[in-house]
C-alpha cells in the first residue's frame, strides 16, 4: 500500500482546520444521508447481504443495464484489486501520473506492468493488456472524450480497459463512457459513490462490465466486502440520485474563481485541468516544504503530489472548499517565503 494518499487527516489528530488534500466533495454527506444511517445503524447486529446484490437490482434499474452488470466493492480500490486478480494472464499499462491503487493492485497480484504518458495514449499498442485510465484524471483533472476512448476500444479489441470514472460527476466537460458498455465487450468502468456523496469512510464503489467479466470478478471477491451500513447508504442514494447530487456548474464556477486566486500568486502555476481538483506547480520550494509550513503555522492541509508516478516537477493538488476557506488558504498562500 502507497503512503502519502490524498486526506491524510488522520495524521494530525485534530489538528488541521481546512482540508484541500481531500477531493471529496466540499459540502459533507447530505443531511438526508445521514438521517438515514441514523435509522439503519441497528442493522450492524447482523450480517449484511454476502455480495450487496440488493444494490444490483437499483443500480440496474437507474442505468437501464442488467443486474448481472454490476459489482459493488468495499471502495473503489476493492474493484481495482479484483480486477488485476482477474486478469493476471495480462500486462497492464497504467496511463499516467494517476491514482496509484492500480500500480498497487497490479504489484499485489504479480502483474508486469509499465507506465505511458498521456501524450502517448495513441501511439501505444495495446493490445492483449489490461488498460487502466482514469477519466476525468486524478491527480491532474485532465480528460479523454467519448470518441478517444471508444478508439481505444474499436483499435485493440484484445485489450481490456479499465475505465475509472470515479470523479466523473466533478466536470462537465466529458460525458460517461457508459454507453459503451452495451456495445463493447473490452471495457469496463469503476465508480465511486463516496466522492459525490462525501462518505469515503463508508466504502462503496462498483464496477460496470458485461456479465462475463462481472462473473469472474464475483468469483474472486470476498463475502460480506460491503457492510451493512454501506449497502444503506448505496439503497438509499439510488432511491434519491437526483436529490443528493450538487449542481457541477456552480461548483466549477468556484472553481474557477479559486483557480484563478491561486494562479495570481507570483511562485504558484495552475495546471490545465477540468475538475474541481487541480495540480499546481511550484515555482520555488517543494512541496513537502509548502505542506509542512501550511500545517504548522495555519493548519491547513494540502496534498503533496510529488509521489505520483511520472508527474515532473513539485507539485500539489487543492480542491475546491467553501470561499471563505479558500480566501484562508489564499492569504496563507501569499505569506510563504
Amino acid at each position: 500500500m502507497i503512503n502519502g494518499h490524498g486526506d491524510d487527516l488522520h495524521q494530525f489528530k485534530g489538528g488541521i482546520k481546512y482540508n484541500f488534500s481531500s477531493n471529496v466533495y466540499y459540502k459533507g454527506c447530505s443531511s438526508l444521508l445521514l438521517k438515514e444511517l441514523e435509522s439503519k445503524v441497528v442493522q450492524i447486529q447482523n450480517y449484511p447481504s454476502p455480495a450487496a446484490k440488493e444494490l444490483n437490482v437499483l443500480a440496474a434499474k437507474h442505468f437501464d443495464l442488467d443486474e448481472d452488470q454490476f459489482l459493488f466493492s468495499n471502495g473503489a480500490t476493492e474493484a481495482f484489486y479484483l480486477i488485476a486478480q482477474c486478469f493476471q494472464h495480462k500486462k497492464a499499462i497504467i496511463v499516467g501520473p494517476t491514482f496509484a491503487e492500480y500500480e498497487d493492485a497490479c504489484k499485489i497480484n504479480k502483474l508486469a506492468h509499465r507506465f505511458i504518458s498521456r501524450e502517448e495514449i495513441f501511439e501505444t499498442n495495446y493490445e492483449d493488456n489490461l488498460v487502466f485510465i482514469c477519466n476525468p484524471n486524478n491527480p491532474d483533472g485532465k480528460i479523454l472524450n467519448f470518441e478517444e476512448i471508444e478508439s481505444l476500444l474499436k483499435s485493440f479489441p484484445n485489450a481490456h480497459f479499465i475505465i475509472d470514472e470515479a470523479y466523473y460527476e466533478f466536470t462537465n466537460a466529458v460525458n460517461s463512457v457508459l454507453p459503451l458498455i452495451r456495445t463493447y465487450s473490452n471495457i469496463s468502468i469503476v465508480r465511486s459513490l463516496t466522492k459525490t456523496f462525501a462518505m469515503p469512510g463508508l466504502r462503496l464503489g462498483y464496477v460496470i462490465s458485461n456479465s462475463i467479466v462481472i462473473h469472474n470478478l464475483f468469483a474472486l471477491k470476498m463475502p460480506w466486502s460491503v457492510n451493512s451500513l454501506a449497502i444503506a447508504s448505496g439503497v438509499f442514494i439510488f432511491n434519491n440520485y437526483k436529490k443528493l447530487t450538487f449542481d457541477i456548474d456552480e461548483l466549477l464556477a468556484e472553481t474557477a474563481v479559486f483557480k484563478t486566486q491561486v494562479n495570481s500568486i507570483p511562485y504558484l502555476n495552475v495546471m490545465e485541468g477540468y475538475t474541481t481538483y487541480f495540480l499546481v506547480e511550484l515555482q520555488k520550494g517543494t512541496a513537502s516544504e509548502l505542506k509542512k509550513y501550511l500545517i504548522e503555522n495555519h493548519q491547513i492541509l494540502v496534498r503533496n503530489a510529488t509521489n505520483f508516478t511520472g508527474l515532473k516537477g513539485e507539485c500539489i493538488r487543492l480542491a475546491v472548499q467553501s470561499s471563505i476557506e479558500n480566501s484562508v488558504l489564499i492569504k496563507a498562500l501569499k505569506e510563504w517565503n
